[in-house]
């Protein structure tokens, strides 16, 4: 097994693969380190290209795992919180993370002791972005986009929606939280407020955006608590699993 990577408290670690790269001859091997249960949920997927980017996000999540502890990565175990988010087992791992994907990307997040979430999204989607931040966003946060030039707010909507997809997987209780219950504001730094229904100290939560490349966006939320101070240093890999170099 290769050497270990460090990974301090204090590190954010953020691994992508983009599926268009990765070899159809790579499926197999990939099929190979998944749990029977993940087996049989990659099998209900109706379409092939589904079921190949299902078998990418798994081999990703054991393949980046297997860098930070001397497991291999078919003997990773996992489980799901009460909300369905997924949490390493194995017994003695010290170690968080969190996936996500679109239908170009996937991405794993790993951090050492944070609740951690992650959210990457094609802005190329064809939707009515705006019809939906009317539905879903709060006020603060529609005041924020429609004062923005119209050229610039589908860019913005996306800096929230991953924001928000970010913040309800590091919180642990997703959608069930309301959309419009808790606000971003975006400037020199990315902060967070909570309505009552959220009793939530904000200065508990970091928040960062990425632009991966020229039609994704990506966020990252991490719980460090109020009384935290350090600063976090986030670093981004690019990978294929199981592909030799």
């Amino acid at each position: 097994m290769a050497e270990l990577l460090t990974l301090e408290d204090s590190e954010v670690h953020i691994w992508c693969t983009d599926i268009s790269q990765v070899s159809s001859a790579l499926l197999p091997s990939y099929l190979e380190l998944m749990s029977d249960q993940e087996i049989e949920r990659n099998g209900r997927y109706r379409f092939e290209h589904l079921r190949a980017a299902d078998k990418i996000t798994r081999a990703l999540a054991r393949t980046v795992l297997s860098r930070y502890a001397d497991i291999d990565p078919a003997d990773w175990s996992f489980t799901q919180g009460e909300h369905g988010k997924p949490e390493v087992s194995n017994p003695g791992i010290k170690l968080r993370f969190n996936l996500s994907h679109t239908s170009h990307m996937v991405a794993c997040v790993v951090t050492r002791c944070h609740d951690i979430g992650l959210d990457i999204e094609n802005i190329e989607r064809d939707n009515d972005v705006l019809a939906i931040a009317d539905r879903y966003f709060s006020k603060p946060e529609l005041n924020q986009l429609f004062s923005l030039p119209a050229d610039q707010q589908q860019d913005r909507f996306f800096d929230y929606w991953t924001l928000k997809e970010a913040y309800m997987k590091a919180d642990g209780r997703g959608i069930s939280l309301g959309l419009g219950n808790f606000s971003f504001e975006i400037a020199d730094t990315i902060s967070i407020s909570f309505s009552e229904k959220i009793p939530q100290d904000a200065a508990a939560w970091r928040f960062q955006l990425f632009h991966p490349n020229d039609t994704h966006r990506m966020a990252v939320a991490i719980r460090t608590g109020a009384d935290n101070q350090q600063e976090l240093v986030v670093r981004h890999f690019e990978t294929i699993p199981l592909q030799l170099p």
